[in-house]
C-alpha cells in the first residue's frame, strides 16, 4: 500500500491523508509539483487550497510506503464543490 500525506509546510498540519493500492497518482502529483505547476489541493473538509511545492520525503510505516509532500498553501479564492458519495 501507498499513503499520501499532503502537509502545510508552515504549520506542519496534515491537510489530507489518503491510501492507495498503486503509487501512480502520488507520482503524478509529485511530478507536477516538482515542475512548479500550480497545484490545487483539498483538505479533509473539502476546502480548496492553492499550493506551491516545498519538498517531500518518504518513509515506511509497517507495510505501507508513505509519501509526505509539503506545500506552501493558501486558501483558494474559488472553492470547488465536491460531491459526497
Amino acid at each position: 500500500m501507498y499513503k499520501l500525506q499532503i502537509q502545510n509546510a508552515e504549520t506542519q498540519e496534515i491537510l489530507r491523508e489518503k491510501t492507495y493500492k498503486k503509487p501512480d497518482l502520488i507520482f503524478s502529483l509529485l511530478e507536477s509539483a516538482e515542475k512548479g505547476l500550480e497545484c490545487f489541493l483539498f483538505d479533509e473538509q473539502c476546502k480548496t487550497y492553492k499550493g506551491d511545492y516545498v519538498s517531500h520525503s518518504t518513509f515506511t510505516e509497517e507495510d505501507t510506503e508513505v509519501y509526505k509532500i509539503l506545500f506552501q498553501v493558501e486558501l483558494s479564492d474559488i472553492q470547488a464543490r465536491v460531491a459526497h458519495l
